[in-house]
């Protein structure tokens, strides 16, 4: 090479080539203060001469083996940088650039210079590259992992010209350790004391050397010493029955923190602006599993201690990945939160396997529960994890109401526990968890495959403890659940009994969810109906519909009853028994009654005034004009706080009213015109019950 010209040809730059960005979290930034220095893209670079695909080969081919890459590595150039005098990037890692990025390759170009030596570190360690051409006819170049630290020193003189090239692998093998075999022993006689002690942790998490992104992480490659560690450990662990997994730890902390005075402003705080007083919290999970064979592995994000970590204490001095500070406001002081990830080797004995699948969570529980029941050889492991999901899963609070995030896993687990060959661990999630309030009637068909598993004895047993706890708040769930078990199985049909006792002690349902709630009580009056047409006992028939017809407050006719009666005469053939004829009776009586006479339009302009109760001047002015049978329209002008009162007071009083607001003017004004709305709502109504009446006297006719 005997200077960059012949080997380059660019564009032509008016001036210095654009100066280089750098990224600080996901920003890309421009700051001499940080980085001086020009880049030109890849696009706009074209290598001409014939030799340098050869050249480069062989630098590709060195650097990956001075890294310990195994398998193909590709070289893609990624921009060339010109640094000219004064010219330095300050320390700082690299990012993943392309998929399968793990290092970086700086190759100096012939050109004259000094400084601008080049500094790698990766934890304690620190090498100084000084890379400044002696004999203009050659390059120098250096290659480095993306997880190191490393800095440019200022160029006190020349120009310093490098092309920037993104290491990729394509491919590998899983690392190994053929040379490693005294090690190996040591490690696995280790492994099988700790296998064999009741005590300790159940698990050990080794943080890796090296920083690797989620995307690059992989067994296959992992760098130098990692590799090296992580062949020891899977050739140990397969002498003493271990299990090692490759994962992600994240560690999340938060607590309280004050400011700290850098000497200059600035809209955004950096991590030197603060200190931390306290660490409040701190979580730390692994997730992200990888096998040996690098095929990713389901068993959630895992919880993990500091007594777990080998060597204790390997991730106190970690620099964090993200970090916030919130200044201190009049209500509460100054606070942080900060995230870390790294990569590690998490291995525990086989004897704990099911220990460590539970500390993944329900879900990893369950599925890894339906595995074990898809192996006709794993059915012992089966049973265990059954025993184990149901022993420590969350018991229903006796007092119910609280969201349970485990809701929509209670079908699937139960259906799970329904195919192991040991009915025990299914009866005990019946006993203590669905009959003790932990149910929301998505567990249907579960529920009706699970007591399929027990005699009619047990199943009754179980039902008539379901229906008490979980009838007075979902009693249509319930109901729907008691009719499909009764139509299949007559022994359980006293189970029946138990359902119209709970009918006295439904629970009013919430204001904000009364529609939907009195929607599904008509739901579960249908079925009920349908089961007393299965089981033929009118006298408990007859006492069910006096239990609702003598509580309308729970069971009301027009928003509950009506609309199961026409739902259950709605088929053909419906018969007018004990329970359905008494409703049908009682709703026609009621609608009869509030049709005996039509409703009548207003005579005249006079409305009624009690509902309006506040006794303000402007509204002693509202209910005079409401009152009055001459006055139609009344004009309020007034400040906003003013209006917007009596709007509040129409609207809460449903007055025959219709408002406007008049933006002409200071202040504004509301006109009220009257209109005949109650009137027209009852006539709607009258039509309505009309229709209703034809429709279950039809229905009663047959």
């Amino acid at each position: 090479m005997a200077s960059p010209s012949r080997w380059l040809r660019q564009r032509r730059w008016h001036g210095s080539p654009p100066a280089a960005p750098y990224g600080r979290g996901p920003d890309t930034l421009v700051d001499p203060t940080v980085r001086r220095c020009g880049q030109i893209p890849a696009s706009a670079v074209h290598l001409d001469d014939s030799r340098w695909r050869a050249t480069l080969d062989r630098i590709v081919a060195d650097a990956a083996a001075g890294l310990g890459a195994d398998g193909k590595v590709d070289a893609e150039l990624y921009k060339l940088l010109v640094y000219e005098p004064g010219g330095f990037f300050l320390e700082h890692r690299d990012t993943e650039k392309v998929g399968g990025m793990f290092a970086t390759l700086i190759v100096v170009l012939p050109s004259e210079h000094e400084g601008g030596e080049l500094v790698v570190a990766h934890q304690d360690r620190e090498t100084i590259l000084d890379l400044a051409l002696r004999d203009l006819g050659r390059a120098r170049w250096a290659a480095f992992y993306t997880d190191c630290r490393h800095e440019l020193r200022p160029v006190r003189s020349g120009f310093r010209v490098a092309l920037v090239y993104n290491l990729g692998r394509r491919s590998g093998r899983p690392p190994h350790a053929p040379d490693h075999r005294t090690e190996v022993d040591a490690v696995a006689g280790a492994l099988r004391a700790w296998g064999s002690e009741p005590g300790g942790p159940v698990k050990v998490v080794l943080p890796l050397a090296h920083r690797y992104t989620p995307a690059e992480l992989a067994f296959r490659t992992l760098k130098n010493e990692d590799a090296a560690v992580a062949g020891v450990l899977i050739a140990a662990a397969e002498r003493a029955d271990c299990i090692v997994r490759l994962a992600m730890v994240s560690i999340a902390e938060s607590g309280s923190a004050a400011a700290v005075w850098s000497g200059r402003w600035s809209r955004e705080r950096e991590a030197e602006d603060f200190e931390v007083i306290e660490v409040h919290d701190r979580v730390q999970a692994a997730d992200g599993w990888l096998r040996p064979d690098d095929t990713s592995e389901a068993r959630g994000s895992i919880i993990f201690h500091d007594d777990e970590i080998a060597p204790p204490g390997a991730l106190d001095d970690e620099e964090p990945d993200e970090e916030h500070f919130r200044e201190a406001t009049g209500n509460e002081g100054g606070s942080f939160e900060r995230t870390y990830r790294r990569a590690a080797l998490v291995l525990w004995p086989a004897a704990r396997e099911l220990d460590v699948i539970h500390q993944g969570g329900p879900e990893a529980s369950i599925a890894a529960l339906e595995r074990f029941l898809a192996d006709p050889t794993r059915a012992d492991r089966a049973a265990e994890m059954a025993a184990l999901v149901v022993e420590r899963w969350p018991r229903p609070r006796p007092e119910g109401g609280a969201w349970d995030p485990l809701a929509k896993l209670r079908g699937p687990l139960l259906a799970a526990l329904a195919r192991v060959p040991d009915p025990a661990p299914l009866w005990r999630f019946l006993r203590e968890v669905m009959a003790a309030g932990g149910f929301d009637g998505s567990e249907h068909v579960a529920l009706l495959g699970g007591l399929a598993r027990f005699d009619d004895t047990a199943a009754l047993d179980f039902l008539c403890s379901f229906i008490e706890t979980n009838a007075p708040s979902l009693f249509a769930a319930v109901a729907r659940l008691v009719r499909a078990v009764v139509l299949d199985r007559p022994g359980i049909r006293p189970a029946v009994a138990t359902l119209v006792e709970a009918l006295p002690r439904l629970r009013p349902a919430a204001s904000w969810k009364l529609r939907d709630a009195r929607a599904a009580q008509a739901e579960g009056l249908t079925d009920l109906a349908n089961t007393f047409d299965a089981t033929g006992d009118p006298a408990l028939a007859s006492r069910a519909a006096a239990l609702i017809l003598g509580d309308e407050g729970l069971w009301p006719l027009d928003d509950v009853v009506v609309p199961a009666v026409l739902a259950i005469w709605g088929s053909a053939g419906a018969p007018a028994d004990a329970f359905a004829g008494p409703l049908l009776e009682a709703c026609l009586r009621h609608l009869r009654a509030r049709t005996a006479e039509a409703p009548t339009p207003p005579a005249d302009a006079k409305r009624s005034t009690e509902r309006l109760t506040c006794a303000c001047r402007d509204c002693t002015v509202l209910s005079t004009f409401v009152a009055d049978p001459q006055a139609r329209t009344w004009t309020l002008r007034a400040i906003a706080a003013n209006r917007a009162h009596i709007e509040s007071v129409i609207r809460a009083a449903g007055t025959d009213l219709d408002l406007v607001t008049v933006q002409k003017g200071s202040p504004h004004s509301l006109v009220c015109t009257k209109n005949q709305s109650t009137y027209e709502r009852r006539a709607r109504q009258h039509r309505a019950d009309l229709d209703t009446i034809a429709r279950l006297e039809h229905a009663r006719a047959g």
